[in-house]
């Protein structure tokens, strides 16, 4: 990422991740309800205009230092931001990151994720040279385990009772993939 100036945008024909702005704050507060966020680790709830600022904030300010891309994705027949994918925690010794995401509930099961992590995959390895991409999940979302399997991660571990949210233990699967070229 060293040699990286502008912000990268990755497209398809079903999605255009770009760079997030302070025009998206509305519709990210929208999307982040409480269906979303029983799947995310470290994600408040209720999600405020303040809580997506600073997250837009946060993320310009690791683009500029290198350490990570938050992506707005947006489905493209309707031009519409839908979720959120980033590939952060990028270790340019290790040359690994890690990749989160989510969708607004009404995106669910229509390969969005799966075509999101498909195109920063291919730019992690591709373009930014990175050896492992690895992605951590509750065990209980099935959906996105299906949608990193599908992207050909594997599973490494699970991390049992890692994480106390909704007044219970939960257990946390770990994935990866290497970049083999």
């Amino acid at each position: 990422m060293s040699g990286l100036s502008e912000f990268p945008t990755l497209a398809s024909s079903l999605v255009r991740l770009r760079q997030l702005g302070y025009k998206d704050i509305p519709v990210i507060t929208r999307l982040v309800t409480g269906g979303v966020v029983r799947y995310l680790m470290n994600v408040p709830y209720p999600y405020e205009m303040l809580d997506a600022k600073r997250f837009i904030d946060k993320s310009r300010r690791n683009f500029k230092t290198k350490k990570e891309l938050n992506f707005a994705i947006e489905f493209v027949s309707t031009w519409t931001l839908v979720g959120i994918i980033s590939l952060h925690k990028i270790d340019q010794i290790s040359n690994s990151g890690q990749i989160s995401y989510w969708l607004g509930q009404n995106y669910w099961n229509m390969g969005i994720a799966t075509e999101s992590i498909r195109l920063v995959i291919q730019y992690a390895f591709n373009v930014l040279r990175l050896h492992k991409i690895y992605a951590n999940v509750f065990d209980s979302n099935k959906a996105s385990v299906r949608v990193l399997e599908k992207n050909h991660l594997r599973k490494e571990g699970e991390l049992i009772d890692s994480v106390f949210k909704q007044n219970r233990y939960h257990n946390i699967l770990l994935y990866y993939r290497l970049n083999y070229k």
